[in-house]
């Protein structure tokens, strides 16, 4: 008999779903970082501004117009007031005289009277510095002392005075008076062009802004570069080019350069603002108040392109050795815009203040001395505009071109001729 074993069915599990793969994190797309330039700028200030030498220059060049500012109000409080020795109550009048000549001529001349007792006291105060000029009176006629140079304010109003006296003396004596002596010798000052800038006035204030824009084009350009060097040189800025595109890596550096520039110049211009308020320059203030605002945005516009040579150069090196040869060019134009600005006058300054770069000086300088029309600031910043678009377009191609050769050291024409 055989006994049948049963084999218990198999029971079929269901197979188990699959779960859902979720999908990996998309890599970050150069394209998709519009706003990558922001924080590239927004680093390249928070850099500037904790460097030390950023700081220590900005700190030199406060002192620098403070100082000047300073020296003003010295020479200001100085020049008009000198000490004269005399010996004798003629020569005492004689000096109280040349104070009251110099006021009814709106000059600010304050003359104090040292009293001596002789002539070679008179000497030795001179001598010792004790008074800057010296009036006696040997043979009949006035002597004017000084130690080793002539007092301008002695000679001018001292003279006068002695002159004064000497024709109402001669006049009296001829019968007559000293306001008939001088009737119709009264000549009345007329200003042509009472509306423009004093030329003096100008050529201050464009020397300032001049050398303000070399100064904040130097230094911010070689630190821009620099920082450019670095990163190439410790291969940093593979990594950065590998999230961020190289336009916006360098539309951030230029953007966070031209604001710093920008900051400083505002912050210089507040300074210089409020030593002529504090001085009481305030109509020399008015008389440049005109220029002000085409000399800042210039200043951008000229900044902004320097800006962006620089960040080239700094490409092209390959080591913080080659930053001196390779910003060369741009420091020698940075200094050219300088030099001329300051110097030419006349036909070669309108001609200047039409030409990109070199208009950043010489166009606010003639707006300020009031030689253009309306329409020739406009013209003017519409071409540093246009020629800017140019020049960052091509320091933008060899920026990128160079940048990722970390090997060697490129020229202009090298970098130029590389593919992207």
């Amino acid at each position: 008999m055989s006994t049948a074993t049963s084999t218990p069915a198999r029971r079929t599990e269901p197979a188990p779903t699959p779960k859902a793969t979720p999908p990996a994190p998309a890599s970050p797309s150069r394209a998709a970082t519009p706003a990558a330039w922001r924080i590239v700028a927004a680093r390249e200030i928070s850099v500037k501004i904790t460097n030390r030498g950023f700081l220590l220059s900005t700190l030199v060049t406060l002192a620098l117009i403070i100082g000047a500012i300073g020296l003003q109000l010295y020479l200001a409080d100085s020049m008009g007031k000198i000490t004269v020795a005399v010996a004798g109550q003629d020569a005492g009048r004689i000096a109280d005289q040349a104070e009251q000549l110099a006021v009814r001529s709106d000059q600010d001349v304050e003359i104090t009277v040292r009293n001596e007792s002789s002539a070679d006291e008179v000497r030795e105060a001179v001598r010792s510095g004790d008074a800057e000029a010296g009036l006696l009176l040997e043979d009949g006629r006035w002597v004017l002392l000084g130690d080793t140079g002539q007092n301008d304010i002695a000679a001018t109003w001292i003279g006068a005075a002695v002159q004064s006296q000497a024709l109402d003396r001669n006049a009296q004596a001829a019968g007559t008076s000293l306001g008939a002596l001088s009737q119709g010798a009264d000549v009345e000052h007329v200003l042509l062009s009472a509306d423009k800038t004093p030329e003096g006035a100008v050529r201050m204030t464009t020397y300032f802004f001049g050398f303000l824009f070399y100064l904040a084009a130097v230094l911010l350009g070689a630190a821009l570069a620099t920082s450019v060097v670095e990163e190439k040189q410790n291969r940093i800025v593979e990594l950065i080019a590998s999230s961020v595109s190289l336009r916006s890596l360098l539309v951030g550096k230029i953007v966070g350069s031209t604001l710093l520039a920008l900051a400083q110049m505002a912050l210089f211009c507040l300074v210089g603002i409020g030593g002529l308020v504090f001085t009481g320059e305030t109509e020399f203030l008015a008389d440049i108040s005109t220029g002000l605002g085409w000399f800042l945005v210039f200043y951008v516009v000229g900044i902004a392109v320097l800006a962006c040579l620089f960040a080239a150069a700094g490409a092209l090196a390959t080591r913080s050795e080659d930053i001196q040869s390779t910003t060369t060019p741009v420091n020698a134009i940075t200094a050219l815009v300088f030099i001329v600005g300051v110097t030419v006058s006349g036909d070669i300054r309108e001609i200047l203040s039409f030409i990109p770069l070199t208009s950043t000086v010489t166009m606010p300088a003639r707006v300020l001395a009031g030689e253009t029309s309306w329409w020739e600031p406009v013209a003017a910043l519409g071409l540093s505009v246009g020629a800017a678009v140019l020049i960052v377009g091509v320091s933008s191609r060899v920026y990128r071109r160079a940048l990722l050769q970390t090997d060697r050291k490129l020229s202009f024409r090298q970098a130029m001729q590389l593919t992207d």
